[in-house]
């Protein structure tokens, strides 16, 4: 579905001075695959997530999405960012239905989407709550669910529960989880926690300390459905601390 072939990105700071974010970047995407991105901070994994999202370009090499290049922003790529960002004068209803109802989407077909995102993600009984009255992890999930209703083939996470205490951190992975397991909607999740990594993801990509490239793309093979629970798993584990080694040895290389 997704495919970034060699993709290179130069930024300029301050007017004058050239920094590498991202060399030789080569990354494939299946249908329906849940991928986390994970790396140090500045390796420009964001970076990566916004090109195919269709926020920035790349310098060099090519990024298609469906085999067909990727130019600007569309509602076949959804993205989740770490702050749910929801307009704070509509109720959990009226965000959540935003999009589709500026789309000019006829509310019949809208509003069954809506109620069963809504109830997937658990905020069915919260439709008229104004985003003041939510916790961080409840408007997390509206940001979710607004992006969901839309049905894009593809959904772009930047670290959507980095702002999150651990129990509520938890208790979103394991949400997404389901959400996942009903949807299958094809996954490109940035983060720099590697138990988030392993627990969510079909596949680990490990990224380079800047510039960042694909140090090393890791299968996570723990059967399905996953839960919580197998973070103390001895296999998790194992993925565990082959991740931790590649990441140090990624950051101490560059």
């Amino acid at each position: 579905m997704g495919t970034v072939d060699f993709a290179s990105v130069s930024k300029t700071f301050d007017g004058k001075t050239v920094v590498q974010a991202l060399a030789e970047v080569d990354l494939h995407i299946a249908e329906g695959e849940f991928v986390a991105l994970l790396g140090p901070s500045g390796c420009g994994k964001s970076t990566l997530l916004n090109i195919l999202a269709g926020f920035e370009r790349q310098t060099s090499g090519s990024v298609q999405f469906d085999g067909r290049a990727i130019a600007k922003p569309g509602p076949d790529r959804g993205v989740v960012f770490q702050e749910a960002s929801l307009l704070p004068w509509l109720t959990v209803w009226d965000n959540v239905v935003f999009g589709p109802k500026v789309q000019g989407v006829a509310r019949s077909i809208y509003e069954p989407k809506a109620l069963e995102i809504l109830k997937i993600v658990g905020l069915e009984g919260f439709k008229q709550a104004l985003p003041v009255q939510l916790s961080g992890g409840m408007r997390q999930r509206v940001g979710i669910a607004r992006v969901l209703v839309m049905e894009p083939r593809a959904l772009l996470m930047d670290e959507p529960f980095g702002a999150l205490d651990a129990q509520t951190r938890l208790s979103m992975q394991e949400l997404l989880l389901g959400v996942w397991q009903k949807l299958k909607t094809t996954v490109l999740f940035v983060t720099h926690d590697i138990d988030e990594a392993i627990l969510l993801s079909d596949r680990v990509c490990v990224m380079s300390a800047r510039p960042g490239r694909i140090s090393r793309d890791i299968p996570i093979t723990l059967p399905r459905p996953r839960s919580i629970n197998d973070l103390t798993n001895p296999a998790f584990i194992q993925f565990k601390a082959a991740i931790m080694a590649e990441m140090r040895g990624a950051h101490g290389a560059h």
